[in-house]
């Protein structure tokens, strides 16, 4: 049934065709039999005498085609083409011209806006790098001052009670130490600035290098009364640098640590995209406003610029945890709203 009715679609359709086909024919032979016909006569056709018979007195006439007339006309038409081309060619050329000159013009700004955009980033690297120096040049002035200071007291006086002694060396050390993570962290902004590390991966389970980098923290959480919640499956595994990748979790945690309230948890967890997976870590604490938030994997950024001495860093942290992640093929990004701030990491998973 459905194919008799294509077959009477398509009989139907020819016949149309053919019907169509006819009349446009016959009126093409009107005209070229009729108007044109006439119009062409009445232009370029003259009568001309052939003979004369003296018989009748009669003289015979035969039509021409009037070539100086039909010369003129093919002249000017072919003039006025001509000029139509012309004119269509300039209108044409001058709105692709125009189109062009419109199109580099922004182009041009673009160019422009980038440069200008790529030399305020550059700007204000360099004012953050100037910064870190005058904190570091500060920083590393007032522990040794300090080191020199109670070393001196403890050269000067050799018969101090033992209980003043041994304060002045324990601060003595804290100063010491407080100076070599200084140090160590102009050797960061050394290995940041030769960009690309070589990655050695390999089957790394993430459960038992969180379990690693918060037993390394564990101080730095005590003092602070934080507590890390682990909840990462342990069967849980990723396609890493077990180096790097600690070093990323060492400087989320430390970041935590710094910014969330006393005797709260971070809480650590992961979450399964595909052949990725993401890795949370949430702490609680102050809210990070929305423009410090774009910034903070920005090299040189501090969060708190007043923090000084004693808790500031470099303001490397995030943006080398930001680099090693990237290297890794995957992703990091800062969430923070109603006092709980959220780092997520994504990295190819183990399958």
């Amino acid at each position: 049934m459905k194919s008799s009715k294509k077959y009477w679609k398509a009989a139907a359709g020819v016949l149309v065709s053919l019907l169509v086909l006819y009349f446009l024919f016959d009126f093409v032979d009107y005209v070229c039999n009729g108007v044109f016909v006439e119009w062409f006569t009445r232009n370029f056709v003259t009568s001309v005498p052939t003979w004369y018979d003296p018989q009748t007195g009669t003289t015979v006439m035969r039509e021409e085609i009037f070539w100086p007339s039909l010369k003129n006309f093919i002249f000017w038409g072919l003039a006025v083409v001509a000029a139509a081309v012309i004119i269509l060619v300039f209108v044409f050329t001058e709105k692709n011209t125009a189109k062009i000159r419109r199109e580099a013009q922004e182009s041009m700004d673009s160019m422009k806006e980038e440069q200008k955009r790529q030399a305020q980033v550059i700007e204000d690297e360099m004012r953050r790098k100037d910064d870190l120096i005058a904190y570091l040049a500060h920083d590393l002035k007032t522990p040794l001052t300090s080191v020199i200071g109670y070393l001196s007291l403890l050269d000067e006086a050799p018969d101090m009670p033992g209980e003043q002694r041994g304060k002045y060396l324990h601060t003595a050390l804290s100063k010491a130490e407080r100076l070599e993570g200084l140090i160590n962290e102009f050797f960061d902004i050394t290995r940041y600035n030769l960009q690309k590390m070589p990655l050695e991966k390999r089957r790394v389970n993430l459960c038992s290098l969180l379990v690693q980098v918060t037993e390394e923290l564990y101080p730095i959480l005590e003092k602070h009364g934080n507590r890390v919640e682990n909840e990462v499956d342990e069967e849980e595994y990723i396609y890493a640098d077990p180096e790097k990748m600690a070093r990323v979790f060492n400087n989320l945690l430390k970041n935590g640590a710094a910014y969330s309230d006393r005797d709260t948890s971070i809480k650590i967890w992961t979450r399964r995209k595909g052949e990725e997976i993401a890795i949370i870590f949430e702490n609680t604490g102050v809210t990070i406003p929305g423009e410090k938030l774009e910034m903070i994997f920005d090299k040189f950024f501090r969060l708190d610029e007043a923090r000084g001495g004693e808790s500031g860093g470099s303001g490397l942290g995030l943006a080398i945890a930001k680099e090693i992640v990237s290297q890794h093929g995957g992703s990091i990004a800062a969430h923070s709203q109603e006092r709980t701030t959220r780092f997520e990491v994504r990295l190819p998973a183990w399958c």
